[in-house]
């Protein structure tokens, strides 16, 4: 049989919010807690044997101790084996002083929530077999060495798996141009003699879904979405390791929010019904949208497009909006703005006629609309 891990990391509970209207904070900080639960639920009824977060449980050092609480609480209700926490770059462990820790360790007193806060190993025997884990926390925020290079030299037994515990970017998955992030190496990874490698850090998650075989390293990517820059609906590892070596793994969906930012040109009635029918689909309760438009429409549409997004507010968890886009003049809007027979409306309606020069009238409407204004 093999041995089974749920693995996350990235869930960042205690990041603010703060640009966020209070009852969307609210729901925003409560996600973060939720998703941790659900993942807790997930991982007992699939039997696993380990829940592993590999680093970055906490967004900061500062976070409350009333938070700690709360998320070792969370923790202790999986029902396997032991729950393997990693101090990850910014829950980072300078020292056994850390108040984070220290907080930390007192909360999961007595129960299998173990934080892994020093370099080191951990070996646990199952009925399934032996397993030994590599903890390589950070010491700092930044590094530009990855604290993963012991490994290699550490003997390994033989009739048990050996997995590696990092936190940090690695070489061509994500961007890490100043050397600032634990950088690691797929090939260092591979010649320290592990069967895989559980990683944290980079908020997409890796391999890519459909690959097979056995992995040299897992990156589950953030839990939960926290901002536009997340594409996916938040993720964590299923992992199965036989004693052999053999691997199945999946990827599972763990978000509860979303965070979507749709640009769109909008130029004619059919674009604004198309962006409607797109937004119709979406989960708008639990949808963070960023709109940002721009483009040219008639004033009558543009009107109905304001009423439309202000009306949005309504239905979604939070709406913005960055909305850049030009009056369409046409007939009806200069037969509305003035009346036929003035010589602003015979100008422009002059000037609109002239298809070699589209942009005049409207430059002659600002015009226009400057002078009366004076």
């Amino acid at each position: 049989m093999p041995i089974r891990i749920y693995h996350t990391a990235d869930n960042h509970i205690g990041i603010s919010f703060s640009q966020y209207p209070d009852a969307v904070r609210d729901r925003l900080l409560k996600e973060r807690f939720d998703a941790l639960e659900r993942m807790v639920a997930d991982a007992n009824t699939r039997n696993a044997h380990f829940f592993v977060v590999a680093g970055d449980l906490f967004d900061k050092l500062s976070v409350t101790a009333k938070d700690i609480k709360r998320t070792v609480d969370i923790l202790e209700h999986f029902a396997g084996e032991a729950v393997l926490v990693l101090a990850g770059n910014h829950d980072f462990c300078e020292s056994p002083d850390s108040k984070l820790w220290k907080t930390f360790r007192k909360a999961a007193e007595g129960s299998t929530v173990l934080a892994f806060t020093a370099q080191g190993t951990k070996d646990f025997t199952l009925e399934e077999g032996a397993v030994r884990f590599y903890a390589c926390p950070c010491p700092s925020k930044y590094s530009a060495e990855p604290v993963t290079g012991w490994v290699a030299d550490e003997p390994k037994d033989a009739g048990m798996l050996h997995i590696g515990l990092a936190h940090g970017n690695v070489e061509g998955l994500g961007l890490d141009a100043d050397q600032r992030y634990f950088n690691m190496r797929e090939s260092d990874l591979r010649a320290a003699g592990l069967h895989t490698w559980l990683l944290g850090h980079i908020h997409v998650p890796s391999p890519a879904p459909g690959t097979t075989g056995r992995p040299t390293y897992f990156m589950p990517g953030i839990h939960t979405p926290d901002s536009v820059k997340c594409t996916h609906p938040g993720h964590a590892w299923w992992i199965e390791l036989g004693a052999d070596g053999a691997c199945a793994h999946q990827q599972l969906s763990t978000g509860g929010v979303r965070f979507l930012r749709l640009k769109r040109d909008l130029r004619h009635a059919n674009d604004i019904d198309a962006l409607k029918r797109e937004c119709d689909l979406l989960d708008a309760p639990n949808t963070v949208l960023d709109l940002r438009l721009g483009g040219c429409l008639p004033e009558a549409d543009l009107a109905a497009l304001n009423t439309w997004v202000e009306g949005l507010a309504s239905t979604f968890l939070h709406v913005d909006r960055d909305q850049d886009i030009d009056h369409l003049l046409d007939a009806a809007t200069i037969a509305r703005r003035f009346p036929e027979g003035t010589l602003p409306h015979a100008l422009l309606t002059e000037l609109l006629a002239d298809a070699e020069h589209p942009g005049d009238a409207h430059s002659a409407l600002q015009l226009i609309e400057d002078l009366t204004k004076r």
